[in-house]
């Protein structure tokens, strides 16, 4: 999420530039993993975009937000995929409408958009869901509108996930008013089954989040931290509904760090949430924590911090692997176009 209230760029230069110039292959070690630099998001910067997972050499990202043009952030269309192997980008088709915040998700090869901000009347300040829903195919390389969201249920920034055939989409956003930072922050969980098209309402949030960290564990969607109507009202809670008996739980380990436009990806057994937004003890006011729930034994441990800190973009976990593409470098909008990816060791024959 942006506002218009940016830091004196003076104060970021190094980080900037370090963030632009590092080359790709740098590595940073810890004994708690290690960064790494992959080839940067290819003709432009990108933030507050999705990212998913289309095979395992493949990663998309959606939609979100170009940089500053004229005092405004543009939403954009554009998608683009990055291949692994290849270390390379290149651009597929344009979403059929701007989006930024979208709620992507991969379901049986293809990838679905359920949603997400766009803007209001030609305004580059205000910011209201749309209810929007499409599918893409990667063999055709096209996009179809599939519907919209029941009516109620719009949001962009919400935490997804998959399980089978159904999407999940839980909180998120209403609208947001960059100017003011007010933000209509939403408790809504709703669901969508592919195989049948069918929209389902699921029992609310235990309170409202968006801009949350997100995983799926053992038919358990995990929410981590986020925000709540605003930027600095961060949130350190852990809540998680069981898809068996439909139901939220509440009370879990707290995270360390309370953030909110955190990436996210899960490792084995443990959610990774990484990065964020409003970090008081900053210049940047961004987050480099790297921080982990073991969903099995209830308990967080801290890993390398990021290389680049980045808030406002999207993680995708791959085998022991998280990749991170662009993101903001500064509270509020500074998109990059960096990418890296976090590797977790293994121990044996486990992470």
């Amino acid at each position: 999420m942006l506002t218009y209230t940016l830091l004196p760029v003076l104060l970021l230069m190094n980080l900037v530039f370090g963030a632009i110039i590092k080359p790709s292959g740098d590595n940073t070690t810890s004994p708690a993993g290690s960064w790494t630099a992959v080839a940067p998001i290819a003709i432009k910067a990108r933030q507050e975009h999705g990212a998913v997972q289309l095979d395992d050499d493949t990663i998309y990202i959606i939609g979100g937000i170009d940089p500053e043009t004229n005092g405004t952030f543009p939403t954009v269309t554009t998608v683009q995929r990055y291949s692994i192997e290849a270390n390379v980008w290149t651009t597929v088709a344009d979403l059929p409408i701007p989006l930024n915040h979208p709620n992507p998700a991969v379901v049986n090869g293809k990838i679905y958009v359920l949603g997400g901000l766009t803007i209001v009347n030609s305004s580059t300040t205000f910011w209201n869901a749309s209810g929007a829903c499409f599918e893409y195919d990667p063999q055709s390389n096209t996009w179809t509108t599939i519907g919209e969201l029941p009516e109620g249920r719009w949001t962009g920034s919400a935490a997804v996930g998959v399980s089978g055939s159904t999407v999940y989409l839980a909180g998120g956003l209403a609208n947001t008013n960059l100017t003011n930072d007010e933000e209509g922050t939403l408790s809504i969980f709703t669901s969508y089954n592919v195989a049948t098209k069918h929209f389902a309402v699921l029992a609310d949030m235990p309170e409202p989040r968006d801009h949350a960290g997100v995983g799926l564990v053992a038919n358990k969607l995990y929410v981590l931290g986020g925000r709540a109507y605003g930027h600095d009202n961060t949130k350190d809670t852990v809540f998680a509904y069981d898809l068996r008996n439909n139901s939220w739980t509440t009370g879990l380990a707290s995270m360390p760090t309370a953030r909110g436009g955190c990436a996210s990806g899960v490792i084995g057994t443990q959610i990774f949430t990484i990065g964020g937004e409003g970090d008081p003890d900053t210049a940047s006011g961004v987050f480099p924590q790297n921080e982990a729930y073991n969903t099995a034994t209830n308990t967080w441990a801290s890993y390398a911090p990021m290389d680049i800190p980045r808030h406002g973009t999207a993680g995708v976990a791959i085998g022991n692997k998280i990749y991170i593409p662009g993101g903001g470098l500064i509270k509020g909008g500074l998109p990059t176009n960096y990418t890296s990816y976090f590797q977790l060791p293994y121990h044996g024959s486990t992470y």
